[in-house]
Parts: structure tokens; C-alpha cells; sequence
């Protein structure tokens, strides 16, 4: 019998018998007429397609009151219940046991009929709330072998849609402004209608009238809404609250495939006289080092005015007029709810405060018929103003597996009385490739693959400088940083680089979701000062690689923009996205004319983009990203320089690939795969242009310590490449064509595990193996020849990446 069938044999009787002995004991302490919950299914009728049904189908499962035992392993063993079980007995008596309390083991749960009319109940609310008022849910379970199976049958219907919005208001003043608004309405014809809609329709309105001035009015003004359907004879007036009120529905043809309705927003000054009265800033009073109630009339504290605000201090803590171009209290304006949000988003930003309170009253000295005044109160705890910190850790990048680095930070986050963060730093660290083909244990395979050493420093400004200085003062957080740093980097063997870099850059948020960034001119000089005689002999041999890591001073330019509504869709599917363009090169060509300086300066052009999905769900998670970019040399450059190159492979790329061993295109070096020619090979692929795509699905595992460690896992397809934007005879194949790049992809799949430490810390493992090889026969797939239980074929293809945080 061959190795194959008698490991397959051995595997599958240990994985039935171990599923056998937990299936037997985790009813054996059930009393006569208990029946162990085994399972609950939700079979989901609804119209909405694919990625709505899912989102339906796992609310509803979060609304089942009785949940089953956890299961691990795939969901087959209930190994918290098992345990529960060997020591029944105790834990009977001791409730309050440790383990119990920490969730590491379960009691059994025993099904109870009632708590399924609850879930029934908890469905119809949640369906009636998301717009599907007429579904139909039936219960129904079986017992067997003492273990009781739940189906819930869910029909949703077709939820009604939006026609019409009507706005019953009694001032004429404040229904202008808000009809003035209704193209931003979120009821809009057309959409589908639920109570989570009309919610935040409620609040939009809000928001809307107090930054129209009028401060006293609030969600409770907004007393009903009327939902209508078009069958008047079972037209009803109902007053209720807002958020429950359904005046009437039809019994509409149920073949028709949208039914309408048309919704009637009511709003009413109620029992506060000022609800529809404009009110202006009058007085502006802040305190930066506020302590407690006591400071308001402590006369000890002294007192600086700027402009119209009034500050008070115990200690001159920081320049007034750093607060005061961040607050957007000024005496005179209307007062404006994105005034007061913006300033406590501002202060918040400045990271020298541990907490910031704005209180706001009326001024009851200069009340008018019309409008009214309002006095704000800033007040502002700072935090510590120094920050000192000696980390070490343990690490991956993108270049390296896995290393160790100690690093000293000091922060001055209030330099000179500005809220400058000045930031300065010393790192050092060894890093480590893991060599699968070296003989020797698990630990010998991590070989010292780069030494490393540097110092950076960044002065962060809490505003722009010219000639930019004033712009975006009101919605955009400006930031001006000066950065400057040195770097050596050791590459074990080949040789020993330094990088000088410097940069300026603005930097600003425009929206909640979108973020930009300028760097107007960045500095970096590339040099080797030491090259060993066997990477120089390759140099020699190899033009291409002689020019690209020729020492090269750069200078040039550079703009991002980054859209991103993760905080926005709080915890719901998100989208990310980056681009980025970059020269390099065209300053120093103009004073190249000029001056002539002897200085071997890059020219290229770059353009990067990163797009991001995350469809999120209660248990799992779906992530998808596309990201590459292309870089153009020209003029004197004959190559992107070696710090601006592109590769593939690795922890945060190409997963079945190690890192820079991948392309370019179709070129393939078989010494990468041997194991004896692999101390003296250079193995380090790069090339001007980069196309990958990632797909990932995460689930959760199993909790521990109350939560505090999460164990996920994840199956992933990465695919990609990287090439050359002209054909180079070192590198046959290596060249990007349009007609047949598809060809030269590499694919690769595996699975992994991520230990989530309390969010702070995430250790990840992952495990692939190649699919397709740009470079192999078949148009490179290899999946006919995938052997996973066969060891001579994991340790030539299996590839193991550990990571620190997720890939993407």
C-alpha cells in the first residue's frame, strides 16, 4: 500500500472517532425530557441578491436567543462542552467557576420552545424595521438521538419603496429651510424604505436646523411621520413617537413586484418656546489647563485675551493663538453645529489634550423676540507633554520574514508652546528569511538575512505654512511635516546601503472620508559604500543590475489622495482606496543646465493606486484588494533606482512566493529552488511595473480569557506579477506586453491562522502553495499536480509566511 492511502486512512479514522467520542458525551448528562440544542437553521426566502441575502441571513442569526454549544475544528466538535462534561459534577456546584466565567468550557444547552417564539418575535421587529412588513416565519424542530434541531422558515416579501416625501411643519420659516435641503434627503424616491432610514433622516434634519442657527432644536421637535400607501379607505391617524409610528398599510397587490408608499415628516415647536429662534456667539471663554469646577472662579489663574476670547490658565501651557485658529467660536457668527463639531474634531487633533469639553448656554442677559446669544465655555485637560518609550520587537516587513529591533523614541508633543509634535528616533535590528530547502530544525531555517540601523526625525505642524498658509481653515485639519532621516542597510553577503532622505509635505483631510497629501519637494541619496566581491562580480556581469544599483541622488515630488469610509460605515462593509503620482528628476534637470553639478540624479515618473473592499459580517469577513503601479524612467535614467523598484512575493504579497523571488514576467532562475546554490545567489527580483490581486475570507475560531485572545482563520488566493517596461536581455521574458500579460500571472492559494491578542497585536501564519507558475508548462497551472499529503511535494512547494498584523 502506497505512503498516500495509509496517511489518508489514519487521518480520516482519527477525525471520525475523535467526532464519534464528543457526539456521545455531550448528551450524557441530559435529564429524561431535555434534549440538547444541535442546531439552529434559518432557510432565507427573499428577492435581494447574493451579498443582501448573506447581510439578511446573518442579522436574523444574531437575533436567535438560544444559541448552540461552540464548536471548533470546522464547526464538528463541541470541545467546550466536552470539556464541560468530564468534570460535570464540579462545575454543577461551582457556578462561579473560573472556566465558566472565562467561556473555556460550556455547559450543555438544553432547548427550550419558549425562547423560540422570541427569536420569531425578534425576527418579525427586525423585518418590519428593515421595510418587509408583511413576512411570513414559521418554527418548527425535531428531536433525535436527545438532540433537538431548530428550522426557522423565513419569507421576507418585497419591501416597499419610497414615492413621495412630504413635510407638514408649523413655521413657514424653518419649512423653507428644510425644503431647501431635501435634494439631500436620504428618502428618496426610489429607495427601498426602513425605520433605520428614516432615523437617520431624523437626524440629517436636526443637524441641518442647528447649523441654520436655530441651537434649541433637537430630534424631539421631529414628533411623527405618517407611512401612506395609496388605498385611502385604510387611511388612519395615529400620533405616536417617530421611530414606531406605521399609520397605515394596504394589503397592496402582493404580485406586485414594488409596491409604494409616500411618507409624511411632522414637525412641531412642542413645549420650548426657542426651538425656531436663531441664536449667535456672543462670549468665548477657554481654558487650555483646565483642572476642575473650581477654576472658574479662581482668581489666582491668570488671564490673556485674543481677539474676542477670553483665555484663562494656571500655567501658560500653550500660545493662545494656536487655540484660537482651531476654534470656530467667533463673537457675532450664527451659531452652527459643524462650528462646534469641527471645533472639538481640531482640538482633539492637536494630541496635546486629554480631553476636550465645550459647554454652551444661553445668554439670559440679551435674550431678544427674534434671536438669542450664546456663551461657549472651551475647556481642556492636557495630557503629558514628553513622551519617552524603548520598544522592542518582534516584526515582519516587506522585505524580511520575520526579525527582532529595538527602537527609542522621544516625542515632544507641544514643542515650543505650539502643539508641534517633534518626533525623534533610534532604531536598530537584525532580520531573518526562512529558508524551507536549509537542512537543520524549524529554527536553524530562520537565516540572517539584513542587519539594520537608523535615526529619523519629524517636526509635525499643526497648520500650513506659506504659500499655502490660511487655505481649508474651516472643514480640513492642515498639517505641515518636516521629516529627515539616515538609514544603513546591511544585506548579509552582497553589500551595505545608506539612504538620506528628507521631505516637506502638507497634508489635510478634506472629508470624513477623503485625505490628501503633498510633498513639494523630497530628498533621498542612495549609496554603497560597501559591496562584497561576489555581488560585485555580478554586477559586472549583469548591466542592468550594474545601473540599478548604481548610488543615485533623487529629488523630486509627490501626491496621494485616500479615500477611506471605515468610520463612516461604523463597523459595516467599508471601501478603501489610495493613488498616488510621483516625479523625480525635473528640478535637477533645469540646474543641471545651469550649473552642471556632478551629481548622477534620477528621472522617472510613478503612478501607484490600492483599492480595497471589506464586506464585513458577523463572524467573518470578506477582503479584496487590487494594487500595483507603473514607473517610467527617462532622460538620463535607464532604470527606476533600487529603492523605488517594485517586487512581489512574501507576507504581503504573493503569499505562495517568498519575498523578491517572483518575475519579472515569465524569467525564472532555477537556482532559486536549489538548495545548494542558494548560499552564493543573489536572489532579489524587481521591476518597474506591479499588478496583484488578493482575496481573503476571515472567520473566527474560537475566544479565550473572555475575549482577550481571538483565533481566526482565513483562505486566501493571491495573484500577480511584476515586469520590466522594456525588454532586457538578462531577463528574457521579463518585459510587460498587453497581449499576453494575463499569461504571465502567478497564482497561488493557501489558508492561516491569525492570534488576535485583544486587538492591540496580531500574530499571523499563513500557509500557500503556488497554482499556476508564469514560468511552467500547461500556461503554468500546476494544480494536477498538487499532493498535499505527500511530503516530498510540501517542503518543495509549501510556503510559510509569518506575519505581524493582516496582509491587507
Amino acid at each position: 500500500m502506497s505512503r498516500r492511502p495509509i496517511h489518508s486512512f489514519f487521518l480520516t479514522a482519527i477525525v471520525v472517532f475523535f467526532i464519534a467520542l464528543t457526539s456521545c458525551s455531550s448528551t450524557k448528562n441530559l435529564k429524561e425530557g431535555q434534549y440538547l440544542l444541535r442546531k439552529n437553521t434559518i432557510q432565507l426566502k427573499t428577492n435581494k441578491g447574493v451579498t443582501r441575502r448573506g447581510e439578511l441571513k446573518e442579522n436574523l442569526e444574531s437575533l436567535v436567543v438560544q444559541k448552540t454549544n461552540t464548536r471548533t475544528l470546522l464547526g464538528l466538535v463541541p470541545l467546550k462542552l466536552w470539556l464541560y462534561n468530564l468534570r460535570y459534577e464540579k462545575y454543577q456546584k461551582d457556578t462561579t467557576n473560573f472556566q465558566i466565567k472565562s467561556r473555556t468550557v460550556e455547559a450543555p444547552v438544553v432547548f427550550d420552545s419558549l425562547l423560540m417564539e422570541r427569536t420569531v418575535m425578534n425576527f418579525k421587529s427586525y423585518l418590519f424595521n428593515s421595510g418587509y412588513f408583511y413576512p411570513v416565519i414559521k418554527d418548527t424542530f425535531i428531536f433525535r438521538k436527545k438532540k433537538a434541531y431548530v428550522t426557522y422558515k423565513v419569507e421576507t416579501g418585497i419591501n416597499y419603496l419610497i414615492n413621495d416625501v412630504f413635510l407638514d411643519v408649523d413655521d413657514s420659516v424653518v419649512k423653507e429651510t428644510l425644503l431647501r435641503s431635501m435634494n439631500e434627503s436620504l428618502l428618496k424616491k426610489g429607495r427601498e424604505f426602513s425605520m433605520s432610514l428614516v432615523d437617520d433622516e431624523r437626524s440629517r434634519m436636526t443637524n441641518l436646523l442647528k447649523d441654520a442657527g436655530y441651537f434649541r432644536f433637537t430630534q424631539e421637535n421631529i414628533i411623527n411621520v405618517r407611512i401612506d400607501t395609496f388605498d385611502k379607505r385604510l387611511l388612519r391617524d395615529d400620533y405616536n413617537p417617530f421611530e414606531t409610528i406605521i399609520n397605515t398599510l394596504a394589503l397592496q397587490n402582493q404580485k406586485q413586484r414594488n409596491p409604494t408608499l409616500d411618507v409624511t415628516v411632522f414637525v412641531r415647536k412642542v413645549s420650548d418656546s426657542n426651538s425656531y429662534k436663531k441664536f449667535y456667539l456672543n462670549r468665548v471663554n477657554i481654558y487650555p489647563d483646565f483642572i476642575s469646577r473650581d477654576d472658574i472662579r479662581d482668581s489666582s489663574m491668570f488671564e490673556k485675551r485674543y481677539k474676542d476670547a477670553r483665555f484663562r490658565y494656571h500655567d501658560y501651557y500653550i500660545r493662545e493663538k494656536v487655540l484660537y485658529n482651531n476654534i470656530f467660536f467667533e463673537k457675532g457668527n450664527m451659531s452652527r453645529q459643524s462650528d462646534y463639531d469641527n471645533t472639538i474634531n481640531r482640538l482633539n487633533d492637536l494630541g496635546v489634550f486629554n480631553s476636550v469639553r465645550i459647554f454652551q448656554s444661553i445668554d439670559t442677559t440679551q435674550l431678544h423676540t427674534d434671536s438669542g446669544f450664546i456663551n461657549s465655555t472651551v475647556l481642556l485637560s492636557p495630557s503629558n507633554k514628553y513622551d519617552f518609550s524603548t520598544n522592542f520587537e518582534i516584526s515582519n516587513g516587506t522585505t524580511y520574514t520575520a526579525g527582532s529591533a529595538i527602537a527609542f523614541t522621544f516625542r515632544d508633543k507641544n514643542f515650543l508652546k505650539g502643539a508641534n509634535l517633534l518626533s525623534v528616533s533610534l532604531r536598530g535590528g537584525l532580520e531573518t528569511n526562512y529558508d524551507q530547502f536549509y537542512d537543520g530544525n524549524f529554527l536553524k531555517k530562520f537565516r540572517l538575512f539584513t542587519r539594520s540601523a537608523g535615526v529619523n526625525a519629524s517636526l509635525n505642524l499643526p497648520k500650513f505654512l506659506a504659500p499655502f498658509n490660511g487655505l481649508f481653515k474651516d472643514k480640513n485639519v492642515p498639517r505641515t511635516i518636516f521629516s529627515a532621516g539616515t538609514n544603513i542597510l546591511e544585506r548579509v553577503s552582497f553589500f551595505t546601503a545608506t539612504n538620506t532622505t528628507a521631505a516637506f509635505t502638507y497634508n489635510w483631510r478634506e472629508t470624513a472620508t477623503r485625505t490628501w497629501e503633498f510633498s513639494p519637494v523630497f530628498i533621498s541619496n542612495f549609496q554603497l559604500p560597501v559591496v562584497t566581491d561576489s555581488f560585485k562580480k555580478r554586477l559586472d556581469s549583469v548591466e542592468f543590475l550594474r545601473k540599478l544599483y548604481t548610488p543615485t541622488f533623487i529629488e523630486g515630488e509627490n501626491f496621494n489622495f485616500v479615500f477611506s469610509n471605515q468610520l463612516v460605515k461604523k463597523g459595516r462593509s467599508y471601501t478603501y482606496a489610495k493613488l498616488g503620482v510621483e516625479e523625480a528628476g525635473l528640478l535637477m534637470s533645469a540646474i543641471d543646465k545651469i550649473a552642471h553639478p556632478n551629481v548622477n540624479y534620477a528621472q522617472y515618473v510613478k503612478f501607484d493606486f490600492d483599492v480595497r473592499r471589506y464586506i464585513n459580517r458577523l463572524k467573518s469577513q470578506v477582503a479584496t484588494r487590487i494594487y500595483g503601479g507603473i514607473g517610467i524612467p527617462y532622460g538620463r535614467s535607464a532604470a527606476l533606482p533600487y529603492v523605488k523598484q517594485y517586487f512581489s512575493g512574501g507576507p504581503y504579497s504573493i503569499r505562495g512566493w517568498r519575498i523578491r523571488t517572483l518575475g519579472p514576467g515569465t524569467f525564472y532562475d532555477p537556482g532559486v529552488d536549489n538548495k545548494e546554490a542558494r548560499d552564493t545567489l543573489f536572489i532579489d527580483r524587481t521591476g518597474d511595473i506591479k499588478l496583484e490581486g488578493n482575496a481573503e475570507y476571515r472567520f473566527d475560531i474560537v475566544q479565550l480569557f473572555y475575549g482577550v485572545v481571538k483565533m481566526k482563520g482565513a483562505l486566501f488566493v493571491d495573484g500577480g506579477n511584476i515586469w520590466y517596461a522594456k525588454a532586457n536581455s538578462d531577463f528574457p521574458g521579463g518585459e510587460f506586453r498587453l497581449n499576453r500579460f494575463y499569461r504571465d500571472l502567478a497564482v497561488s492559494t493557501g489558508a492561516g491562522l491569525r492570534f488576535d491578542l485583544a486587538g492591540f497585536f496580531i500574530f499571523r501564519l499563513d500557509a500557500a502553495f503556488p497554482l499556476k507558475k508564469p514560468y511552467g508548462s500547461n500556461s503554468g497551472w500546476v494544480t494536477d499536480q498538487i499532493d498535499i499529503l505527500n511530503g516530498y511535494w510540501r517542503r518543495d512547494n509549501v510556503v510559510l509566511n509569518i506575519g505581524i498584523g493582516y496582509p491587507f
